[in-house]
């Protein structure tokens, strides 16, 4: 295995690079690199690499499809089910958990990969689920359903078009607690604001900063808040938008900036946008229990709740931006 196959896929503004490998494609990853945090700094490096947020590696890939679920249907009218293993690294090479972005990004590489070899006789098919897709994680499995029109392209690739991924996350859990130090420096940066720590695989710390906060102040205060967790945390400071001509007490929006743990300023965070959600409803910022707008950098992600377990669900647009090819041999970057 002299090259990796890398596609790079955005949600939000947040880009990750994917390789879909089967376990013999794996086992040569690792004995070819065995640095895989050295292989993520590399290729997310954004001069001297690819350039990307993070890096994500799909394994249990068989050679030409996605491996089957236990329990797929295949019959005509079922829509394909899908299981696949994720490892994620950030851009500085430290692993994450999990990331919903990244999840969105990884099914709409499946899915190309799944209707690639589809016929379609140059028709445009109507919109529709395309790929139920269970992702294991180092936090356990999540469900991505991406649906999407397809078509086949004049030069007879299939692609999804405008492909939007449902992320089923977890319930909200408390995170990490907030120390007096950290207490007292928030007060004193942004006053008496509301605050609270959350965890969906990966920790957040969610501020109500009642205003928007600039990249320059994101970068600044989310850097020094974060300093105060040995393990890192996630830090989303986050403000009510107010509609012209409608009701405040009636709102679903929110706007929100991002300093993320092992990639520091970015334009979204998927995981961030359902703990902020789930956070300001519990604060009144805007109506529980309704799917709330979460506005970002990057774009718009919704929250909505799932009807049948009550799990929140991240709804987010994903575009494929191109495909490379990585030498495994490529000089370090510290040469």
């Amino acid at each position: 295995m002299d090259t990796l196959h890398l596609a790079k896929h955005q949600g939000l503004g947040n880009d990750f690079l994917v390789a879909l490998l089967s376990d013999r494609e794996q086992a040569d990853l690792e004995r070819r690199v065995g640095d895989l945090a050295g292989l993520a700094r590399e290729t997310c490096d954004r001069r001297k690499g690819i350039g990307a947020d993070g890096l994500i590696l799909a394994t249990g890939m068989n050679p030409t499809q996605p491996s089957l679920a236990p329990d797929a249907d295949e019959s005509a009218s079922a829509t394909p089910a899908r299981r696949v293993g994720m490892k994620l690294y950030n851009s500085d090479g430290s692993s994450a958990e999990v990331s919903g972005n990244g999840l969105a990004c990884l099914a709409n590489e499946v899915a190309r990969t799944f209707v690639a070899g589809m016929e379609f006789g140059g028709r445009t098919e109507a919109r529709g689920d395309i790929l139920v897709l269970t992702v294991d994680t180092a936090d356990g499995a999540r469900r991505v359903t991406l649906s999407a029109e397809f078509a086949a392209a004049e030069n007879g690739s299939v692609e999804p078009i405008d492909p939007l991924a449902e992320v089923h996350m977890p319930h909200v859990a408390h995170g990490p607690d907030i120390s007096a130090a950290l207490d007292g420096q928030i007060r004193r940066a942004l006053g008496s604001v509301q605050r609270e720590t959350g965890d969906v695989g990966n920790p957040h710390l969610v501020i109500n900063a009642g205003r928007p906060v600039n990249a320059h102040d994101t970068a600044d205060l989310g850097a020094a808040f974060e300093a105060h967790f040995p393990r890192g945390i996630n830090v989303e400071f986050i403000w009510r938008i107010e509609r012209e001509n409608s009701d405040s007490a009636d709102s679903s929006s929110i706007g929100m900036s991002v300093w993320e743990r092992g990639a520091g300023l970015t334009q979204a965070c998927g995981t961030g946008a359902v703990t902020a959600a789930v956070r300001a409803q519990s604060w009144g910022l805007v109506s529980p229990g309704a799917e709330t707008l979460v506005e970002m950098p990057g774009g718009k992600a919704t929250v909505s709740t799932d009807e049948v377990d009550g799990h929140p669900i991240l709804s987010v647009w994903v575009e494929h931006l191109g495909n490379h090819v990585w030498p495994l041999d490529a000089p370090s970057l510290d040469a």
